[in-house]
């Protein structure tokens, strides 16, 4: 399947989840957290456990999501914003059920097609959606970006240093604001995976500091984890 029909079959159900903390003056602190993909027409949706977890309890009330709800014919995206709530976490995996709380009756878009992670093998070819932290600055001056990334398949069926999480990993470099992205196999069309991490190398630096040079390299969760969650 070609990328640009991936990427029309599913962008409407990739969603952007954001933290709005109302500051004075009716100012507000705006913030990228990480992508998700809507998995119902109810408004389910999927991203990773951390993007949730690391807000502060007294702060969860100010996250959101953003859905995409068309584009012009100059390429200028319009969303819609709504609140959202836990339904469920799987945290040993990473990953969160989560809520749209719609302002009247509505049906999303959701994911095209949920494939089989067990179908991978090593060299498949990729392609993810998300809404990587640099769509902030590109957001300043041309309004929320979404980002499409080709990728290959570059190791399946690995676990972490403590044997917990079994993921596969991609050739690409995954910025923050990509957890919770779904990564689809280039071939059918079918999600595989969601982006929970990236690799990269830290080097100490001078006086103790401590240089972050990315791997170009990312860690994904196997789709049938999600499928798990939500049966």
């Amino acid at each position: 399947m070609k990328n640009s029909e991936i990427i029309e079959k599913n962008r409407k159900a990739v969603i952007l989840i954001e933290l709005i903390i109302p500051k004075e003056n009716n100012q507000s602190q705006i913030s990228i957290r990480g992508t998700g993909f809507i998995i119902s027409k109810e408004g389910k949706f999927i991203t990773c456990a951390h993007v949730y977890d690391q807000i502060p309890e007294n702060e969860r009330q100010f996250l959101g999501v953003k859905v995409l709800t068309k584009t012009d014919e100059k390429g200028i995206s319009q969303y819609d914003r709504f609140n959202i709530e836990l339904i469920k976490a799987d945290r040993e995996n990473d990953l969160v059920l989560m809520q749209i709380v719609p302002n009247e009756q509505q049906n999303f878009q959701t994911i095209h097609k949920i494939g089989d992670a067990e179908i991978v093998r090593e060299g498949d070819e990729a392609v993810f959606i998300g809404y990587p932290l640099a769509t902030e600055l590109l957001a300043m001056h041309f309004g929320i970006t979404m980002s499409t990334n080709q990728c290959i398949i570059s190791a399946v069926k690995r676990r972490g240093q403590d044997k917990s999480l079994h993921f596969f990993m991609i050739d690409s470099h995954v910025n923050n604001g990509s957890s919770g992205s779904p990564v689809f196999l280039k071939d059918s069309g079918e999600i595989v995976g969601v982006i929970n991490s990236r690799i990269s190398n830290k080097i100490p630096y001078s006086e103790g500091k401590i240089i972050d040079i990315p791997a170009n390299m990312g860690t994904c969760i196997p789709i049938n984890y999600v499928r798990n969650l939500i049966d």
